[in-house]
């Protein structure tokens, strides 16, 4: 059974300022609390319209941690950078969500 990853819900003009995972975790992003829950874990879910993104934590070959956005298009894996855990904020993580959506979407674009 695959696990299931606390989610950022964002709807177009609605964006969520919180992280909801199972059994009611809650947690306000921006906050000392996120910033700890990103040094933490190492994966989360963004949902924009119905599309579902996984969010990663990658470490570079510098050694250096930073956040990353995957998408799937049907054919391509997409890749798109949010930043360093300390820059992990909500309005990153709701550029790259856009981002990704017409990515995957490039009809709606």
């Amino acid at each position: 059974m695959p696990k299931l990853l606390p989610v950022i819900s964002l709807h177009t003009g609605n964006f969520s300022n919180f992280l909801q995972g199972p059994g009611g975790t809650c947690v306000e992003l921006d906050t000392p609390e996120w910033f700890n829950y990103l040094r933490k874990n190492k994966s989360f879910s963004v949902e924009l319209n119905g599309k579902r993104f996984t969010a990663c934590k990658k470490t570079s070959i510098n050694g250096f941690v930073y956040w990353n956005l995957k998408g799937w298009d049907g054919k391509i894996n997409h890749h798109i950078y949010i930043g360093k855990s300390d820059q992990t904020t909500n309005e990153k993580i709701q550029q790259a969500a856009i981002a990704m959506f017409y990515r995957c979407n490039p009809k709606l674009a």
